[in-house]
């Protein structure tokens, strides 16, 4: 009788062991295609020549923090970010290009230094790296090294750890065909930089000079 029973536990066992040997190269398959999305998203934003986006930014340390509305032009000629109450400023503005950085306060006051994350440190006294934060801002990874780099399924950063900041995007929307991100969180140590961003503009951001 026993000897009938033999077999089952027996062709159980070959097609678990079956099952599992199909299932690995799935997951492979699938981390595989998120990174062609999102490298198929790069390449699409690499022939963006221009983009502007307006929202919030929020910035805060253990010492100090505060938030304001804020409007980021940039394109092949250089940068430029528009503030309105940020951290109790006033109005203010902070420009830049190949010659260097340029930071308008509201009281006519002008600062200059040969770049803008250098600019920032020395007279707004974020310790932000701003260049990054316009790869970060569109979903995207600096180019170069970074520590880790999580992908959901359609090709999006979830979380980014890169030159010792950790950036997690928390939601996407589609503008232009594009999905770009409205709201992310970078983090260094005491730092937190918030943006939740209301609008993009892909191709048709001039920066102006008043």
């Amino acid at each position: 009788m026993n000897s009938k029973f033999c077999p089952v536990p027996a062709l159980l066992l070959a097609v678990v062991l079956l099952s599992a040997c199909t299932t690995t190269p799935a997951v492979k398959t699938g981390e595989s295609e998120r990174i062609r999305l999102y490298q198929v998203k790069s390449d699409q934003l690499a022939t963006v020549s221009a983009w502007s986006l307006e929202g919030r930014l929020a910035v805060s340390n253990e010492d100090d923090g505060g938030s304001g509305q804020f409007r980021w032009n940039r394109n092949a000629a250089g940068s430029r970010m528009d503030f309105h109450g940020a951290l109790g400023r006033g109005a203010w503005q902070l420009e830049a290009d190949e010659q260097g950085a340029e930071l308008k306060l509201a009281d006519g006051t002008v600062h200059r230094a040969d770049s803008i994350d250098r600019l920032v440190r020395q007279q707004v006294k974020w310790e932000i790296p701003v260049e990054n934060l316009s790869w970060w801002v569109r979903g995207l990874a600096t180019p170069g090294r970074f520590r880790e780099r999580v992908i959901d399924g359609e090709g999006n950063i979830s979380k980014l750890l890169q030159d010792g900041w950790t950036i997690e995007y928390d939601r996407y929307r589609v503008f232009e065909g594009l999905n770009l991100p409205v709201k992310l969180t970078a983090r260094q140590g005491k730092w937190k930089v918030k943006l939740a961003i209301r609008s993009w503009d892909l191709n048709e951001a001039p920066v102006a000079n008043d």
